[in-house]
């Protein structure tokens, strides 16, 4: 798999109720299933599909009275470190995000 870079503490937080969380580049996007850790410099998500490492995205959590848009570049992902894609059941596909405005994470939790 891939060498975990973060130092810092990671906490795992649920999706905020009442909204979605999304992930957005070029002209898709992704469901967020699950947030698994957060941490000040970085995120780890499990999506709907894949998205390829380098790929400059944007976090959206999107609520009746919320809109909370994060910056970050996907740093890895489960495909590339070695889940197959095509497997009989399929496995979840993680990616690990380095946030640039990580601040704005005190918003969500």
């Amino acid at each position: 798999m891939h060498s975990e870079k973060r130092k810092e503490v990671r906490s795992a937080y649920p999706i905020p109720r009442g909204g979605k969380l999304q992930v957005l580049f070029d002209d898709k996007s992704i469901l967020v299933t699950s947030v698994k850790d957060v941490s000040s410099t970085g995120i780890r998500l499990e999506i709907e599909s894949p998205i390829s490492v380098g790929e400059n995205i944007m976090i959206r959590y999107l609520a009746e009275t919320m809109d909370i848009k994060l910056n970050g570049t996907v740093v890895w992902n489960s495909i590339a470190a070695g889940n197959p894609a095509d497997t009989a059941e399929p496995l979840p596909i993680l990616i690990g995000v380095k946030l640039l405005s990580p601040s704005l994470l005190q918003a969500l939790w």
